[in-house]
């Protein structure tokens, strides 16, 4: 029986986001560059640049066949430790807000964790490829996988980058529930996390006060709770169908992180709840579309490709959620982009990578037989 491509479908729904994506950010970021840097097309142009380097990457990465990915598994593993140890390194490292979470390239910045997200799920689609039937059987496969994914959480807390450990947790457990693995495993590896989880928020002060602010926005007004005040404030004066595009007034100087992690209450402001069901139907589409090549895949027997397109569909899905929870005020602040509409350079380029991986799987599902190159 043939297989029938999704790719398209990824493909249309991906351009509407990236150009979503280009029309927020210039509305939420032209007034505030305007009067700090006399440009106010200053954050939408380096958008633009970002978008052809990930467009860029992506059609070099989609031109590789999984079986070069497959086999070099441990080597990409150890890039994305190299890449997140050398982020601790005084003098490469930039410090920016309390943590050390970029590289410094010349005028540029590199954010490691963003690569460690994709370099952990491709290895790890590759263990459960090699250890699928011990993965559903045995515990001992699964503690296996777990130093790995520990060696990149503990590196992320040391920058420290507690919404990267917390998206990279999540995926790893979905993999894993995906991948047969018992359920009492699952389960005490679930509250392994969860307990770890609330041990890290707690310990640091700065994530204590984001959990009170959360539960109190208002009791702190002018500190901890200003920013999601902010965005609850945006979401509000957007009603049904919004202020118009361009109209927003909680970008003008009151919203922080307009155009990067607050994105979207901009957009809720200015389209209101209509816009904001459609940028979910978008991600809802997307996420979908990706478990189905997945699920093409594994009825194909590839189940490096299907693990791979799960743990992809799974990293942009739980990213997606958080910031939309995040800005709506369902949980508490964290520093996550929304995947291909917000600003972000490192993000929105492996956010690319992602997406061309999900559509060479599509390819090989559609042609197995095809030697590609």
């Amino acid at each position: 029986m043939t297989t029938q491509s999704q790719g398209w479908i990824l493909q249309l729904v991906v351009a509407l986001l990236l150009c979503t994506g280009l029309i927020m950010v210039a509305s939420a970021s032209m007034d505030v560059t305007a009067a700090q840097w006399g440009h106010p097309f200053y954050f939408l142009l380096r958008h633009l640049i970002y978008v052809a380097v990930g467009l860029t990457l992506g059609f070099l990465v989609y031109q590789l066949p999984l079986a070069w990915w497959q086999m070099r598994g441990r080597v990409v593993l150890g890039f994305g430790s190299l890449l997140l140890v050398a982020v601790l390194v005084p003098g490469i490292s930039r410090h920016v807000n309390g943590s050390s979470r970029w590289i410094g390239v010349g005028a540029l910045t590199l954010q490691p964790s963003e690569i460690a997200k994709l370099t952990l799920v491709l290895y790890m689609a590759g263990f459960l490829d090699r250890f699928e039937s011990q993965v559903r059987h045995q515990w001992r496969p699964v503690f296996r996988i777990i130093l790995p994914c520990a060696l990149y959480i503990l590196l992320l807390m040391l920058e420290p980058d507690f919404g990267a450990a917390v998206v990279l947790c999540i995926s790893v457990a979905a993999m894993l529930w995906l991948a047969g693995s018992q359920l009492l495993v699952y389960l005490s590896l679930l509250l392994l996390g969860l307990a770890g989880a609330a041990v890290l928020a707690v310990r640091a002060s700065y994530r204590l006060q984001r959990l009170i602010a959360y539960a109190d926005p208002w009791a702190h007004p002018l500190g901890s709770g200003y920013q999601l005040i902010q965005s609850e404030i945006a979401y509000g004066r957007g009603g049904l169908f919004g202020v118009g595009l361009g109209n927003s007034v909680q970008k003008l100087f009151y919203l922080p992180e307009a155009h990067t992690d607050f994105v979207l209450a901009v957009l809720a402001e200015e389209f209101g709840l209509l816009g904001l069901t459609v940028i979910l139907a978008l991600f809802v589409i997307l996420v979908l579309q990706g478990l189905r090549i997945g699920r093409q895949a594994e009825l194909q027997g590839r189940l490096f490709a299907a693990y791979l397109a799960y743990g992809l569909s799974v990293l942009i899905a739980v990213q997606a959620l958080i910031n939309m929870a995040v800005t709506a005020g369902a949980l508490p602040t964290k520093g996550l982009t929304l995947p291909l509409v917000s600003y972000g350079g490192s993000s929105l380029v492996v956010e690319l990578v992602m997406v061309a991986l999900l559509l060479r799987i599509d390819r090989e599902n559609v042609a197995p037989a095809e030697v590609l190159s």
